[in-house]
């Protein structure tokens, strides 16, 4: 666990930092797909690439990305997704 100090409310919050092997499944899958099409993929595309059964679960698994601070999404706009941070 890590601990992380919002600087414009002051929370401190503890996060899991590590990736399961999905997480970082996904995280390439979305670098790749940005290095070669320029932009990001769509949820659908991340279900495909990564063999789940449902954009539900690909909403999950970007949320979890996105509390770890490996990604920031932008609210109500498709192919919106930030990478962050990279993984090692």
């Amino acid at each position: 666990m890590v601990s992380i100090k919002c600087n414009i409310c002051g929370i401190v919050k503890e996060i899991d930092s590590f990736l399961t092997p999905k997480e970082k499944e996904i995280l390439k899958f979305i670098k790749n797909y940005q290095e070669e099409n320029c932009l990001s993929p769509s949820f659908r595309e991340i279900m495909k690439g990564v063999n789940l059964n449902s954009t539900s679960n690909v909403d999950r698994y970007l949320y979890k990305l996105e509390k770890k601070s490996f990604i920031y999404l932008e609210l109500g706009k498709h192919r919106s997704i930030k990478i962050i941070k990279e993984i090692q």
